[in-house]
């Protein structure tokens, strides 16, 4: 496993599950509501990217969810993505067509961006990035 962690500046540094959980948590839920985009830059049919960035869907390189900001783009390890993003993406919980999910997204929005990254430690703990905060 590799054993860099993200600095200010580099990209593709492993994150902790403190980092996953304040970083990643606003991208993920502009993912999963269809507001953000994954791009794997140097991903080719032999192999996979060793980073995946996350690009807002429309509009400039910050957005605004749940009272938190997002700048855009976010890159994660590939790895990482694999591993510990992924779970949380496919998680049925957090399908955004189901009417909790709605509902919470349309009264409280800063409650499920906290779910989510609580779900993103959780998933990077579980992978092996560290303790939780």
């Amino acid at each position: 496993m590799d054993k860099r962690r993200a600095g200010p500046g580099r990209k593709g540094g492993n994150l902790t599950p403190a980092q996953a959980k304040t970083v990643l948590a606003v991208p993920v839920v502009a993912l999963l509501s269809n507001q953000a985009t994954i791009v794997g830059p140097h991903a080719n049919l032999a192999s996979r990217s060793g980073l995946v960035a996350i690009y807002p869907g429309t509009g400039g390189c910050a957005k605004l969810v749940g009272g938190r900001v997002a700048i855009f783009p976010v890159w994660v390890n590939g790895r990482q993505w694999e591993r510990a993003v992924v779970p949380v993406l496919t998680d049925p919980r957090w399908d955004s067509t189901l009417a909790v999910w709605q509902a919470t997204a349309s009264t409280n929005l800063t409650s499920l961006v906290d779910m989510i990254g609580n779900a993103l430690a959780q998933s990077f703990h579980d992978a092996g990035y560290g303790p939780l905060p």
